[in-house]
């Protein structure tokens, strides 16, 4: 019996094949590492890169290049999804190929492209924590070796595909994977016990680090959206990376004539690491008004420390997003990020910024001009700065000017200019 593949084009409609059965192939990896393909993934994934000839923009010695996508999973869109479609304005005929795929939780831009998806271990997507110690195998199946470039984004494994000997890979990389790195603490128990059920996960962790080092041997060049990456892709991977932020619509953030309220506003995706909870005690402690916007899965653990002074907006319209940053009296930004791309749309709505002196926020933070910085991760700390803040201190018109540095326009033609230069010596 053959496998299925699933293959969502241009416009949702949907192609079906059957594909041969077990084989085992082997590829020849730039570092000349000859790794096993798993033949569990492989065989769902082969026969998209021969069914397809996309005609991508651009020519490798006289022929149309071939040009693909990678990104780790499209079922929640969020500041890496947001990234990818700036990214596919370069290639617009150029598939994407993914993990896991939940077209209701994407913008028309991606769902209107050519996404490449196993359609059994789409299946599992809800499951896809779970599956992570497998993702490895899953990312190295994806039939990239006819393609002449390849761009992926990157945050777990879409850094590690194997492409052909001869093509190009240029990795964009939010944060090398958080949770076997350096922020393991947000994702185990908080008294790290060594008990049996965390040795197992110690375990995984181990061997993911390993894959993790050894697969980035396979990129010819790295981007890093942040000087905290930057640092981090360097310690980790022993690799020399460019710096490249994200991509944010700052005009649709313009601030508007209406007066400024008095609530403060922390928002994006509720996860334990972006700390949302030293903004509801600290506000709470204060008396001041706190608005928390976004979704996750710490919402409910969000809500049971909340008080009446604090609001819940889940999942707003775009419409209430952006009103919710124009009227705040500042931002809140309590985690060490990788970047930060709530914090450049307040800056771009006039909204001054308080955040924790570290990780992304050293990028964009000018204290006393687009915001300023709380030093110690706690909540008295924040609360310092709170009681002392003036909005009226910061420029509106500056704050405004200042986001337009990370425009949209600014990431492509910075993003062209790497690709250039990647492709100057020509692909296969």
């Amino acid at each position: 019996m053959g496998s299925t593949l699933l293959i969502l084009t241009d416009g949702g409609s949907t192609l079906q094949g059957t594909l041969p059965n077990w084989w085992v192939n082997f590829a020849d990896t730039k570092d000349c590492r000859h790794r096993v393909r798993h033949r569990f993934f492989a065989e769902f994934f082969e026969s998209a890169a021969h069914n397809f000839a996309f005609a991508n923009e651009g020519k490798v010695q006289g022929k149309p290049l071939r040009v693909a996508y990678v990104h780790d999973w499209l079922v929640t869109y969020r500041g890496g999804e947001r990234v990818l479609e700036a990214l596919i304005e370069l290639y617009p005929h150029a598939p994407i190929f993914t993990l896991f795929y939940e077209p209701s939780e994407m913008p028309e831009a991606l769902r209107s492209r050519q996404i490449i998806v196993s359609s059994w271990l789409n299946r599992l997507r809800k499951f896809r924590k779970l599956l992570l110690p497998l993702l490895p195998a899953a990312i190295e199946a994806l039939p990239l070796e006819d393609y002449d470039l390849v761009i992926s984004t990157s945050s777990c494994v879409a850094k590690g595909v194997i492409v052909g000997p001869y093509a190009k890979h240029l990795s964009y990389v939010h944060s090398p994977m958080r949770y076997i790195w350096d922020q393991r603490k947000h994702y185990l128990t908080p008294r790290r016990e060594f008990s049996a059920k965390e040795a197992l996960i110690h375990w995984i962790f181990q061997h993911l680090r390993l894959w993790d080092v050894s697969s980035n041997h396979g990129v010819d060049r790295f981007i890093a959206n942040s000087s905290f990456v930057q640092a981090r892709i360097k310690r980790f991977y022993g690799r020399d990376s460019g710096l490249i932020f994200p991509p944010v619509n700052v005009e649709q953030f313009a601030p508007k004539a209406a007066e400024k309220s008095d609530y403060f506003l922390v928002a994006g995706a509720m996860v334990s690491y972006k700390r949302f909870e030293l903004a509801i005690e600290a506000c709470q402690a204060l008396g001041k008004r706190l608005v928390v916007a976004g979704s996750g899965p710490d919402e409910a653990k969000l809500r049971k420390i909340a008080h009446s002074s604090v609001e819940f907006h889940i999942r707003p319209t775009k419409a209430k997003w952006v009103e919710l940053f124009q009227k705040a009296e500042a931002f809140i930004f309590p985690g060490v990020e990788d970047f930060g791309m709530t914090a450049i749309e307040a800056m771009a709505a006039g909204t001054p910024v308080i955040a924790f002196k570290g990780g992304g926020a050293l990028d964009f933070i000018e204290p006393g001009k687009t915001g300023l910085f709380f030093t110690e991760d706690n909540v008295e700390a924040l609360k310092e700065v709170l009681i002392n803040f003036d909005g009226t201190k910061f420029s509106q018109q500056y704050l405004v000017n200042y986001a337009k540095s990370f425009s949209r326009e600014h990431f492509i033609k910075q993003i062209r200019r790497e690709l250039d230069a990647l492709l100057k010596d020509g692909c296969a």
